[in-house]
């Protein structure tokens, strides 16, 4: 069955290019999360399938941070990534058909780091398209105190790369300048935001984790379905651990695909 958005949903989504859905999955499906994700957290780290990213965090231990690339292998992971009813919502959201662009999880254990004010535009560039929408799904609680998304309330909907950093995070100087609304949510809940909204995350400092699915879409008009060219040159340039050839500086790569968040660019 089809999700209906409200008028007024569409029309906050017009003004600001984010909208809150805490009613998009049976509850049951906001229980049974927990669960899938840790089957992904206990998959072995294993070339050529599904990449684990590690970060290294407050305790200076070496701690998992995201897992992409998972939706071919877990069924009911995929159901909530591509599912028929996920891409009806996008491809009302964009005004056109929507296709998935890439997934992951971002798994934020105690003491685990946060995530830079950041536009998600500058990471894309590579596959020449202009506009994306990304999904998040709540797989724990978010709240101000385990790391919650931080958005600017009408900051989205402006096709426009605000200044950065040299690590592609938004100029200090800048987001200091912007209106950050924090956004707490249960477990199930929805977030959408285009690729221009800036967005942040403070680290986790609770006793548990906040861990969060990212599925991002893209028109079809704008190249079609590109997520496998996306793993295969991600693969390629920023590889997870366990396919990094230790010889080898991943610089350019971290700088495209490892834009304001804790992940290790090195092997640890």
């Amino acid at each position: 069955m089809h999700y209906q958005l409200s008028e007024n949903q569409k029309e906050f989504w017009k003004q600001h290019g984010y909208i809150v859905l805490t009613d998009f999955f049976p509850a049951q499906v906001g229980e049974d999360l927990g669960t899938w994700c840790n089957e992904l957290t206990r998959w072995p780290e294993t070339p050529g399938k599904w990449m684990k990213y590690f970060e290294k965090n407050n305790l200076g231990e070496r701690q998992l941070c995201r897992v992409e690339n998972f939706i071919d292998y877990h069924k009911q992971m995929d159901e909530v990534a591509r599912g028929a009813r996920t891409v009806q919502l996008l491809t009302e959201l964009m005004g056109e058909p929507a296709t998935i662009f890439k997934e992951k999880i971002n798994y934020k254990f105690p003491n685990g780091g946060g995530f830079k004010p950041h536009q998600d535009a500058p990471a894309f560039i590579s596959f020449n398209q202009k506009f994306h929408i990304t999904m998040m799904v709540a797989i724990d609680n978010c709240t101000l105190e385990n790391g919650c998304l931080h958005v600017v309330h009408g900051g989205a909907n402006k096709p426009e790369i605000l200044p950065q950093e040299n690590d592609g995070s938004i100029s200090t100087m800048h987001a200091k300048k912007l209106e950050w609304t924090p956004i707490e949510c249960k477990a199930g809940d929805v977030i959408l935001f285009d690729s221009y909204l800036p967005h942040y995350s403070e680290p986790n400092r609770s006793n548990g984790a906040r861990r969060a699915i990212f599925i991002t879409f893209n028109k079809v008009s704008e190249g079609g379905s590109m997520r496998d060219a996306y793993y295969q040159d991600k693969r390629e340039k920023f590889p997870p651990d366990c396919e990094r050839d230790p010889h080898k500086d991943y610089s350019e790569g971290a700088a495209i695909y490892n834009v304001a968040n804790p992940i290790s660019a090195n092997v640890e």
